[in-house]
């Protein structure tokens, strides 16, 4: 059985690399400022490809600890 506190860590980790976006976003926002348009295409399409992998791994985390904690 998975402890409460490793729900939560696992949940965070999860959090944690949707978080990592902000540099893609960074990289996309000097892009733009460059009018750089291949290295927008690029970026757009990399976290257009990837966002849905980690937000649906956050969301299995969540449902995962909401179900152990708050309904347990």
């Amino acid at each position: 059985m998975t402890s409460n506190w490793a729900l939560l860590q696992d949940l965070e980790d999860a959090f944690g690399h949707i978080t990592h976006f902000e540099f893609l976003i960074d990289q996309l926002q000097e892009a733009v400022n460059n009018d750089d348009r291949m290295g927008i295409i690029s970026i757009a399409a990399s976290l257009t490809a990837f966002i849905p992998v980690y937000t649906e791994n956050f969301d299995k985390k969540m449902q995962v600890a909401w179900r152990k904690i708050v309904i347990e």
